[in-house]
């Protein structure tokens, strides 16, 4: 099969292109799927890898105690290596979790002398030790910081001593026995669920961690439905796992898993596959021309060739037909926005300025020249896909060049006298087309802007640095949760993942008890507060 999959940039949504050709294979035939990807695999570690590829790369051999159900949506959790959903106690700070019985890991690298060896309760306390542990630098150690007991302590009791590490207990998490684990908390955690169904807490063996000196940087060993057979800087093969459990496709799922027939495979084992093969392509052009020759069968959808695709009765799209190829939409749990440094004295302390500029950009157009209309306007700060989003929600700006000219005004500003700069998040056609259409926006009510381009890590080297003045930002929520797109807004986060600079007293203390809150309400209730003080101050433009 031939597919192609696009993961806009949007508050909620995604495209996909899909070749039917080559559905029915011989019953001998081997199935094998071939994946792209952007750039080489640095580390497989669990506690290090957090980019696209990377997570893509080890989900294939490694798994969690908890997962998500991916034929529904909203989002529900669902147990992994976990026996059944946890036992909770009745101040939400003690969660006993029962492992499924005889997981064996994949057998790889000879590091279990021939013999099966099973998941134990023990791993998983590794694991989370692991995230602790200083000389890693995990970028997953801010899961469970202040949030498991003893877990900040831990990383300066046992210091850069690894074998320190494996044997000294952490107050917060214990293995009762072979398959039961129990971790404390400081604080109820309303995300909990979330954190234990990331790859950073995936359960890591002793032994495997004693052999390689605990840098797993070139290690993958994991219970998932592959195993790593073939590893190059260029080429990763991945067969099927001839130990992996009896794990069935769902029989059940939400509106367009029933729409789309995607339950057709109920109760049948998995995986389907017998390998699954990535080729790193860095260059996005020469991605699409590798899908096009048919040697790979799932792509993401190049930018500069999104509108093309889309375009009906185009040249490129007769081709896709006659190719067999079909587009796909999916749902992308993403927002995107326009970011001002607060702490700049131009952009960042005139709310009226701001103001101006939200009310000049055409969002209509913006999300046509963008997306091809693949994309939802915003109607919030909050994705669709999390708990507590309000559908009937207004953000107080929209495109008015007339009211953008008022507030430039009020500004203090007459049209051609003020300059800003504005950075990209990278150097791709995308980002240029991008930055020109922003430009032409607030040139129509007499605000200049100079484009400074700069590659994506440096694009994010300023940010976190508090560096930029005017930019677009991004976000993939981690979890599908407001928390974890609010942390972009809480002023300790600045310098750091809050590009905006942006402290409001009131928004952090709302924010410290959203993260203490287990009530669905109350957490929704706070959310709304939140969103209105920040919707008056506007250091973003949806």
């Amino acid at each position: 099969m031939k597919i192609i999959i696009y993961s806009i940039l949007s508050v909620i949504a995604a495209v996909a292109l899909y070749s039917a050709k080559n559905e029915v294979m011989p019953v001998d035939s081997v199935k094998s799927l071939n994946l792209a990807l952007s750039h080489p695999i640095k580390s497989f570690d669990p506690a290090i890898a957090f980019n696209d590829d990377s997570l893509t790369v080890i989900g294939q051999s490694l798994e969690t105690l908890y997962q998500y159900h991916y034929l529904k949506r909203p989002y529900e959790v669902i147990p992994a290596l976990a026996k059944d959903m946890p036992k909770v106690s009745k101040d939400g700070k003690t969660y006993t979790i029962t492992i499924k019985d005889k997981i064996a890991y994949s057998p790889s690298q000879g590091l279990f002398e021939g013999k099966t060896r099973y998941v134990q309760a023990q791993d998983f306390v590794n694991q989370i030790k692991r995230l602790a542990f200083t000389p890693l630098k995990s970028t997953g150690a801010w899961l469970f910081s202040g949030k498991i007991r003893g877990f900040d302590e831990f990383g300066k009791v046992v210091g850069d001593d690894y074998q320190k590490m494996l044997s000294t207990p952490m107050k917060g998490i214990t293995a009762l026995d072979k398959h039961t684990l129990k971790i404390e908390l400081t604080r109820p955690e309303p995300n909990m669920l979330y954190f234990l169904s990331m790859i950073f807490t995936t359960p890591v063996p002793e032994e495997v961690i004693v052999k390689f000196n605990n840098d797993l940087s070139e290690v993958l060993v994991g219970t998932g439905a592959f195993y790593l057979a073939h590893n190059t800087p260029d080429k990763l093969i991945f067969k099927k796992n001839p130990d992996f459990r009896s794990e069935f496709y769902p029989s059940s799922g939400d509106r367009y898993a029933n729409t789309q027939k995607l339950l057709s495979s109920s109760t049948e084992r998995l995986p389907f596959l017998d390998e699954v093969k990535f080729t790193v392509i860095e260059d996005e052009g020469n991605r699409w021309e590798s899908f096009m020759k048919e040697e790979l069968d799932i792509l993401s959808v190049p930018k500069k060739f999104l509108a093309k695709i889309t375009k009906r009765d185009s040249q490129i799209q007769r081709m896709m037909n006659d190719k067999g190829i079909k587009l796909k939409h999916f749902s992308s749990i993403s927002s995107r926005w326009l970011g001002f440094n607060m702490q700049d004295p131009v952009v960042g302390k005139n709310l009226h300025l701001r103001k101006a500029i939200a009310h000049a950009i055409d969002y209509e157009r913006y999300i046509s020249l963008m997306s091809n209309n693949t994309n939802l306007k915003a109607n919030s700060i909050f994705n669709p896909s999390i708990p507590g989003y309000n559908p009937s929600k207004q953000l107080s700006y929209k495109y008015d060049l007339v009211k953008a000219k008022q507030y430039l005004s009020q500004a203090g500003y007459a049209p051609g006298e003020l300059s800003i700069t504005y950075t990209t998040r990278g150097t791709q056609d995308i980002h240029f087309v991008e930055a020109e259409f922003i430009k032409d926006q607030l040139k129509k009510i007499g605000i200049n802007v100079r484009v400074q381009v700069v590659e994506f890590s440096e694009f994010l080297k300023k940010g976190r640095a508090g560096k930029l003045q005017f930019f677009t930002d991004n976000w993939i929520y981690d979890y599908p949760d407001a928390e974890n797109i609010l942390q972009l807004l809480i002023g300790t986060n600045s310098p750091g993942v809050n590009k905006s600079a942006y402290k409001r007293e009131e928004v952090d203390t709302l924010y410290a008890k959203l993260a203490m809150t287990l009530d669905r309400n109350k957490r929704k209730t706070l959310m709304n507060e939140i969103e209105s003080i920040v919707d008056e101050d506007i250091p973003w433009v949806m």
